[in-house]
């Protein structure tokens, strides 16, 4: 995917919404949310999912790499919403300390997410990982369990993760890095010493890291001139295209600390 947005550095036109009216039958959505997805220049086709009409499968380009193929379950769609108000069982195996942008929250409040100030516009949050979606932690989540506890959890459940960690050579300045499996936990590898250690083996005069996606990180060598202006113009494309966007900050690492970078 870098591949492809390096080669497109600049803006390009959004895609138009398909209609105003909002889809009456689950038939009627499927078709909206199948239709959108062919008005994107990533997406090669889109198919209904044998046996269940709300199961889209999705061919997706890779950047001249092998495409990429997925499900869009809208049952999973309803099921993220509701687990809202359906709260889940706290299993220690699937808590993890996330990276998301940073949201204003009342922290007296037992219902606020757990959530702590990272760097720049994000923060970590403690989330629950579910068959449907990432499920915020609140201190009502948590029962006799400490905050403590959760984290300790946390630490040792994103290592498991990421030994499904993909590292991709963009070039030989920049690095994406990406837990296959589960791309919505891989800004939780930032929080490591595991994935700063495997960057200074790369890149051992430092490394600016960004976090244009939600599902996706990637490192830049600080040593190349153009470093911060490549940073810049992945993060603004990002940004313009509203597609899973998490921060508009460039970050290094400093004395053991994620840290925003001073333009």
């Amino acid at each position: 995917m870098f591949k492809t947005l390096l080669s497109k550095i600049g803006v390009r036109s959004q895609a138009q919404p398909i209609s105003a009216a909002p889809p009456e039958t689950l038939a009627q959505l499927r078709d909206a949310v199948a239709a959108r997805l062919r008005s994107e220049p990533e997406v090669e086709e889109v198919a209904v999912g044998p046996g269940d009409p709300a199961v889209l499968r999705v061919r997706l380009a890779n950047g001249g790499s092998e495409a990429v193929t997925g499900t869009a379950a809208i049952e999973n769609l309803v099921q993220s919403i509701l687990v809202t108000v359906r709260r889940p069982e706290l299993d220690l195996q699937h808590v993890f300390a996330n990276i998301r942008f940073r949201q204003p929250g009342n922290e007296q409040d037992a219902a606020t997410p757990l959530a702590e100030e990272l760097a720049g516009d994000v923060a970590i949050v403690l989330q629950l990982d579910t068959p449907q979606s990432l499920v915020g932690l609140s201190r009502a989540d948590l029962g006799e369990r400490s905050v403590a506890e959760i984290r300790q959890a946390a630490q040792g459940n994103i290592l498991r993760e990421m030994t499904n960690l993909q590292e991709e050579r963009v070039n030989d300045h920049m690095i994406a890095y990406r837990i296959d499996d589960n791309p919505p936990l891989t800004p939780a590898i930032v929080l490591t010493d595991e994935f700063w250690a495997m960057v200074d083996k790369n890149f051992p005069d430092g490394a600016f890291l960004i976090l244009r996606q939600r599902d996706e990180v990637a490192v830049i060598d600080r040593k190349v001139p153009s470093a911060l202006i490549t940073a810049r113009q992945l993060i603004d494309m990002a940004k313009h295209r509203g597609v899973d966007f998490l921060s508009d900050r460039i970050f290094e690492r400093r004395d053991g600390r994620l840290v925003a970078v001073t333009e």
